[in-house]
Order: C-alpha cells, then sequence, then structure tokens
C-alpha cells in the first residue's frame, strides 16, 4: 500500500541535504546544494540525448555506474557549451566537494542548470563548499526544491512510503523544469532518493521504464535542453529488496512519484494557463502511437488553439497526419474528453454550449483514436501563451 506524505527529500532516513545562496549569477537566492548519502549507494541515471551535452551530464554519464554517495547541484548556470574548462570545473568541484566529505571523488555527481555559454564562477562556488558542507542536516531537504528553481515558479517535490517484506520503505524526488520540456529528456533536472536497498540491475531498468512512461512523456514547446539531468539513488547496504512483492511495490511508488513530478512540471510550463492529455489509441504499434501523441502534443498551431479556447480539431488530424505514422483518414476519430468531433473521418456537428465548458477547463483530454489497431501511447501537453514568449525573449537579459 503506497501512502502520499506531507514533505518531500528530507522525509528519507539515511540522507542530509544542504543549500545557499552563493552568488553564481545573481546575489540573492538560493543556487547551490548537495545531496549526501550516509552510506554509498547504487545509482541510476537518465540523460539528454542532445549532442550538444553540458560538462555536469559527461561528468554523471562516466561515474553513475559506480558507487555514488553525493550530488553537488548548482542553479543559473549550464555550465554548457565551456569547452575543457567548463569540463574541468566539475572535475574541480566534485573533487573539493569529496575532499571535504571523505569520500571518494568519483562518487559525487554533479548538475547544473540556466543559461548555455558561460563559466562557472568557480572560485565563488569553492568558497561555498564550506557553508555548503557544515550546513548538512537532514530537514536541509526542504531547502533543494527552492534552490534548483530557474524559471520555475514554484518549487516541486513529493515523498510516497510503501509496505514491503522488510516494513515500510519511503522515495522521495524533487524536479525542476517549466520551458525547454520534451522527451528524450524533458528540460529538466530530477533527483530520486530512497532507503530502500536495490540492486544496480534492478535499479537501472526500473528508473528507465518509469521515467519513459512520466518524464518522458511531457511536453511543453518541444524543446530539449543541453543539462537534462535525472538521478535515483538506492543505499547499498541493508537488506535489499528481493522478493517479486517487494520489487512491484517499489517500482509502483517509483512510477507515481515520477508521474506526480512530471505533473508538477507541466503544471508551471513558462506561461501555462492549461494542461491537456494526449490520448492515442487503436495505433497499428507503440511506436507510432509514439509518434502520434508527440506529434500532436507539439504542435504548436495545436497548443496556440487550446490557449484560444478554440475546439480546432482539424489542427489535430493534420498533427497526427504528418507524424510519420500510419494514419488513415477514414478510420480517424477525434474526442474532447467524451465529445466525439471527428467519427472515422466524418465532423460531427457540435454547439458553442457543448464544447466551451470543455475548451475553458483548466485540465481536460484529447483523445485521438486512430481505429487501425491496438496499441496506445499519452503525453501531457500545455498551451502556447503570450507569456510564454515574453519570458523566452528576455530570459539571457
Amino acid at each position: 500500500m503506497m501512502k502520499i506524505l506531507s514533505g518531500g527529500l528530507e522525509l528519507v532516513p539515511g540522507f542530509l541535504f544542504s543549500a545557499i545562496e552563493c552568488g553564481i549569477r545573481y546575489s540573492d537566492r538560493l543556487d547551490y546544494c548537495l545531496i549526501y548519502s550516509e552510506t554509498p549507494c547504487n545509482a541510476a541515471g537518465m540523460f539528454t540525448v542532445n549532442s550538444i551535452c553540458a560538462a555536469p551530464v559527461r561528468l554523471c554519464r562516466e561515474r553513475v555506474n559506480g558507487p555514488v554517495q553525493a550530488i553537488l547541484i548548482n542553479s543559473t548556470n549550464a555550465n554548457a557549451c565551456t569547452g575543457d574548462k567548463g569540463y574541468g570545473n566539475s572535475i574541480l568541484l566534485t573533487g573539493d566537494i569529496a575532499v571535504r566529505l571523505g569520500i571518494p571523488e568519483e562518487s559525487v555527481l554533479m548538475a547544473s542548470t540556466g543559461i548555455v555559454g558561460r563559466q562557472l564562477p568557480a572560485d565563488t562556488m569553492l568558497a561555498g563548499h564550506g557553508p555548503l558542507v557544515l550546513g548538512l542536516s537532514a530537514h536541509g531537504g526542504a531547502l533543494i526544491p527552492r534552490a534548483i528553481m530557474t524559471t520555475d515558479t514554484v518549487p516541486k517535490f513529493e515523498c510516497i512510503s510503501f509496505q514491503t517484506s522488510l516494513g515500510e520503505r519511503r522515495i522521495a524526488g524533487t524536479a525542476k523544469g517549466s520551458g525547454m520540456i520534451a522527451p528524450d529528456m524533458a528540460t529538466l533536472l530530477c533527483f530520486i532518493i530512497t532507503d530502500a536497498s536495490v540492486d544496480r540491475e534492478t535499479l537501472h531498468r526500473t528508473f528507465r521504464n518509469a521515467v519513459g512512461k512520466t518524464l518522458n512523456s511531457i511536453t511543453i514547446d518541444g524543446d530539449m535542453s543541453t543539462n537534462d539531468t535525472a538521478l535515483i539513488l538506492s543505499p547499498d547496504s541493508g537488506r535489499p529488496l528481493e522478493e517479486p512483492g517487494d520489487i512491484s511495490s517499489f517500482e509502483e511508488a517509483l512510477a507515481a512519484l515520477l508521474m506526480h513530478l512530471a505533473e508538477k512540471l507541466v503544471s508551471d510550463g513558462e506561461g501555462t494557463t492549461k494542461v491537456v492529455t494526449v490520448r492515442v489509441i487503436h495505433a497499428v504499434d507503440d511506436e507510432d502511437a509514439k509518434k502520434i501523441s508527440k506529434s500532436v502534443s507539439e504542435s504548436l498551431l495545436v497548443k496556440t488553439a487550446l490557449f484560444g479556447n478554440d475546439p480546432n480539431w482539424g489542427r489535430i488530424a493534420v498533427a497526427a497526419g504528418y507524424s510519420g505514422a500510419r494514419v488513415d483518414e477514414s478510420s480517424l476519430t477525434i474526442l474532447f474528453d467524451d465529445l466525439v468531433l471527428l467519427d472515422r473521418g466524418t465532423p460531427v456537428p457540435f454547439d458553442k454550449e457543448t464544447i466551451m465548458p470543455i475548451v475553458q477547463k483548466k485540465a481536460f483530454t484529447i483523445t485521438v483514436d486512430i481505429g487501425l489497431g491496438d496499441s496506445g501511447a499519452t503525453m501531457l501537453t500545455t498551451d502556447l501563451s503570450y507569456d510564454y514568449v515574453k519570458i523566452n525573449a528576455e530570459y539571457s537579459t
């Protein structure tokens, strides 16, 4: 049985946290933080597939398959497109933290988010390491969601307890992201910790599967970052979860946690006024279903229609048609919630009084029934508003 708890990272035993105002780009905000496990952990990670990837992503890929004990995180500066110096700064900073914590250098991961193309102020950050390590505490976990924010308007966190044959276990996470959100990965940082001991192979498998159905099934603007990083830490100590029922409980809790965080990411989209579920059913195969859901979800014409409360199902049909998937007009059906607007290629008349209560809602579902098979896919998307343009037009200045 799962239970959502009131709080976040601070509710998982065995971990300590710290966050400070370091002045990395601004002088008046939390921008540098540390997650520390009291014992070495198994870890799993998923990262951007962008060919242009940030220095901390390179570092994590090199280290994530070994024992991990800490994650060093900064906001406001992506440390991307910074060449050898940028990678060297990641090595320098994680190395200094490792010395201060008395742990191997390779056991410290790093994640960064913020503006691209600027070197980290390494000296300023090194000067913050003393207070960062000295400030480690269990209750510091409540600060991490705020310290990783960039254009986010609210911190995002969740904690779930679940039952196993070894007793109650907990899993918690935090994420940041509100723009440049698209699958593989969404533009985000996401950090998950658990006091359940899970072997590395199982952790990798369950994490990849859960991310695929959650963080990789959301889109705000179809854009992808250089820094996307999702990490999970599980202590490599104590009795591991081995019973099939225990592993299933862990998988269920992880999937629920990531879905809650994914929903919070989309709800906090830059300038977002509504969150829409695009549900594709009866596609020929899973790959086609994913193509269609992504195409509809990322169509600028669909997204602007959502913002304008315009039930323009024709834009949805067009986006499905150019998705590259197999689509037959005579089999295509489109619904807004339970209201059929297109029935197997034939438009269905509707009146304003019936459709407006649906499209004016903050959340509703668009179902695209391909009518050609048994496969499906779901993606969360948003509208595209005036504020999105304004926020991103002014980002670097």
